[in-house]
């Protein structure tokens, strides 16, 4: 039992807060600007967690993931040039394709490494359906092939998240190593101790402080709000809840580009949809719980470790091979293994602001691809 317990919800808010807090202090100090502030915050909330502070699981983490996530979106894109765009999809693209390829060939590897039983190829499949979408594909991905299995269900959500927690933590170790960053330089990164004029040139420095006026930022919530429930009305229209996030990144980047007079009325934006993305990632921390992996889960967890791990070496050497950035390798990665709003949130944490639209948009293709792929892999390793 946690010392805060889910339903105790000031408390809990209380306690996600200051976890997020104190990700936005860390980096403006030396050691957390090479860490980043997510890294952080997702770290500190793990811990928590799995020490007993926090739950693993809350009615307020659904809240924030079904409420401040998508509210959060046409905040981080309000502000997006079609141009802009244009100019990054295509790279953005074969960064991702690199990425769907890196998850694939570290499945297959995963399966020759550890043994997962008669059920391998099917939880093989569900897992990198999930891995390249999100978990509307984990649970098609799971019906198609047959995971019926209760307990393997579980063991694999379960190892899901902790996987996902791992992916995302080396990932945002990547910048910090001087040798990742020589070996695939990026016009988005410089030195984490000590930012470069062509790195400040690009990225959206998060120490300098936006004009805060309290009427323009209620008119972005409202226009944010405004955006996510026609989006929400329009997918329940279609029968389609699934649609919710494509419809709300699509709208968004209309408002954007059609209607850029807003614009004038509205400020801080940015930083008020990265906000709300801390909280996100303080979130996902939160749901990893590493109990499982002493139980029944472990050999699905040793399996998702090994994917991610020849997933991240893949798409760092084939990155350089191709000449990519490694700030869009990590968007495209990202977009892959967690989806548009978590690629969203590690382009808005890094002040990657050209980014944010893309890395969205390949991640809703990962939505549209994911559970064809896992249905896939499951045939080819039975």
């Amino acid at each position: 039992m946690p010392l805060i317990h889910a339903d105790q919800t000031f408390a809990l808010s209380a306690a996600m807060m200051a976890i997020v807090a104190f990700g936005l202090w860390a980096e403006r100090q030396a050691w957390g600007r090479k860490l980043g502030g997510p890294l952080v915050l997702l770290a500190l909330a793990m811990c928590a967690a799995n020490l007993g502070v926090i739950p693993h699981q809350a009615p307020v983490y659904d809240s924030i993931a079904g409420l401040l996530v998508p509210m959060a979106i046409p905040l981080l894109l309000l502000r997006a040039d079609f141009r802009t765009i244009l100019s990054e999809a295509g790279t953005m693209l074969k960064a991702f394709a690199v990425a769907v390829c890196a998850t694939v060939i570290g499945a297959v590897v995963a399966a020759a490494v550890v043994d997962m039983g008669a059920m391998e190829a099917k939880i093989a499949g569900t897992l990198v359906a999930s891995y390249i979408g999100g978990s509307l594909n984990f649970v098609a991905t799971a019906e198609a092939v047959g995971l019926q299995d209760s307990s393997i269900y579980v063991a694999a959500l379960s190892a899901d998240v902790v996987g996902a927690v791992l992916f995302l933590m080396l990932l945002m170790l990547l910048p910090a190593s001087a040798l990742v960053r020589r070996w695939l330089p990026s016009a988005f990164i410089g030195d984490p101790g000590a930012p470069t004029a062509e790195a400040d040139s690009v990225q959206a420095p998060a120490v300098v402080s936006p004009t805060f006026h309290l009427p323009s930022i209620a008119n972005g919530i409202a226009l944010s709000l405004i955006i996510c429930g026609l989006s929400s009305a329009l997918s329940a229209v279609l029968g389609m809840e699934s649609l919710f996030i494509l419809l709300v990144t699509a709208l968004s980047l209309l408002v954007a580009n059609l209607a850029r007079p807003l614009a004038r009325h509205i400020s801080a934006e940015f930083e008020v949809g990265t906000l709300f993305m801390y909280v996100f990632f303080a979130v996902i921390g939160a749901g990893a719980n590493l109990g499982t992996v002493l139980g029944s889960a472990l050999p699905i967890v040793l399996f998702a470790a090994v994917m991610v791990l020849v997933h991240l070496v893949i798409i760092v050497t084939v990155g350089r091979l191709l000449r990519l950035d490694l700030a869009e390798v990590m968007i495209a990665s990202n977009a892959c293994i967690l989806g548009p709003p978590a690629a969203a949130a590690l382009a808005a944490s890094k002040g990657w602001r050209p980014l944010v639209a893309p890395g969205m948009l390949v991640g809703i293709l990962g939505y549209a691809i994911a559970t064809f792929i896992g249905i896939s892999l499951t045939s080819l390793l039975g």
